[in-house]
């Protein structure tokens, strides 16, 4: 128990790191720091006092009790908190920093088909898939700042995330239950594709994601708005102008990057007991492409998840049921259009605290694709030591109505260090 003495000191240090950050606010936030701090400050010190008149009031029943005198207070040298208060500033305005590493071992039965359907970069045999580093930190009182650098296998790298986001803004300017995101970030079309490679529930993204949005999903520079509607369950209303410059959607062009794409989600979210969730989702983007004369591409899709986790076992028992479909055209010059759809359906079962065993089946070309349907049936089972590491083995099977059958076994190992943020829900 700290004694009053103590407390003076711990209160001396916090007083000290509040005025250090006054100072070193930007001139144009100051004024919003400085009233924040002091209210802060404020309620600080009345907690410190009471604390303090607590520890005393108890030390005298002590005393009088046992007829012991009270404890000697003990001396905190001055330079220990010094140090202490130093390095909680420098901590403060650190961001937290952390690193994703996928490492990965395949067979395929014709590498060439699965290089087409899921995976552009696929070869058997061992691999380092992908490297991310992510940074995320409070910018000032308004913004908040998260930046993700992805490093392939042959050293390349780019830039997955970079956006700041922020649910109030200085006068009021942005309205209650309103959020800004403004840089550049994944579309938020859809459930899976939010979801960068180390979070995908199995090893590789689904036919039809693969087939509408490329290998690298819908990531656009842009600007979006989200809205939580006034109702008795979470509904959220999003959004979104982009650059319109994903190469499979939109066949970018320096032309259509000007013209830009937009998008609309409405998310639902609903408590059906203490241990099941249940998410509905519908969404649109439209944009002009680079073809001859710049038509029209755009994609709508619908998405359900169900999520089961017991009270009582919660470490140990899951179950997730989620649900896509994607529709997409691209009209072209000479074509009336180029269309298709396609769906996936995956269950996720954790039966014991480290395990998951899962399955996933995909049907592309519903409405067809010009190069026929697909199915693919895929298992996976999972070791899953924490939330930092998982060990994943994967088998699926494709039939194509043009073309060969493929098998296919991946192996994964997925690691992070350091602090990160927590996942999609």
């Amino acid at each position: 128990m700290y004694t009053t003495t103590a407390r003076f000191h711990f209160s001396s240090v916090v007083l000290s790191s509040l005025c250090i950050m006054i100072t070193a606010a930007p001139s144009g936030a100051q004024d919003a720091v400085i009233d924040e701090l002091k209210k802060q400050m404020a309620e600080m010190q009345a907690t410190v006092k009471k604390m303090a008149e607590r520890i005393e009031h108890l030390e005298k029943e002590k005393a009088a009790t046992t007829g012991a005198p009270p404890a000697a207070e003990p001396q905190v040298p001055a330079s220990t908190v010094g140090a202490a208060a130093a390095k909680g500033i420098v901590n403060t305005f650190n961001p937290a920093i952390s690193v994703n590493a996928l490492f990965g071992g395949g067979y395929s039965s014709r590498p060439e088909t699965t290089r087409q359907l899921t995976n552009p970069d696929f070869h058997n045999g061992f691999n380092f898939q992908e490297a991310e580093f992510q940074f995320t930190a409070d910018v000032d009182p308004y913004w908040k700042a998260n930046f993700i650098l992805a490093v392939d296998r042959a050293g390349n790298a780019e830039i997955e995330e970079g956006y700041v986001t922020s649910e109030r803004l200085p006068y009021d300017l942005l309205p209650r239950d309103t959020s800004l995101k403004l840089g550049r970030f994944f579309a938020g079309f859809g459930k899976h594709n939010l979801l960068h490679a180390h979070q995908f529930p199995f090893i590789d993204r689904p036919l039809i994601n693969q087939a509408v949005f490329g290998d690298e999903g819908l990531k656009e520079p842009g600007l979006g708005l989200s809205y939580l509607l006034p109702t008795g369950w979470f509904s959220e209303l999003t959004f979104q102008g982009v650059a319109g410059e994903n190469e499979s959607l939109f066949r970018s062009g320096e032309e259509s990057k000007r013209r830009g794409a937009y998008l609309g989600r409405w998310k639902n979210f609903f408590d059906v007991s203490d241990s099941t969730t249940l998410e509905l989702g519908n969404s649109y983007i439209a944009g002009r492409n680079s073809d001859a004369g710049h038509r029209l591409s755009q994609a709508i899709g619908f998405d359900l998840t169900m999520k089961w986790r017991p009270l009582r076992q919660a470490t140990e028992k899951g179950l997730i049921w989620q649900n896509e479909y994607i529709y997409f055209s691209r009209e072209r010059e000479r074509d009336p259009s180029s269309r298709g759809g396609g769906l996936y359906s995956s269950l996720q079962y954790q039966f014991a605290r480290n395990w998951w065993i899962q399955g996933r089946y995909d049907l592309l070309g519903i409405p067809k694709l010009d190069d026929g349907r697909k199915n693919r049936w895929t298992t996976l089972l999972a070791l899953v030591p924490s939330e930092f590491s998982a060990l994943r083995l994967q088998h699926s099977y494709t039939t194509q109505s043009r073309g060969k059958s493929v098998n296919e076994i991946l192996l994964q190992m997925n690691f992070t260090i350091g602090s990160h943020p927590a996942h999609q829900y």
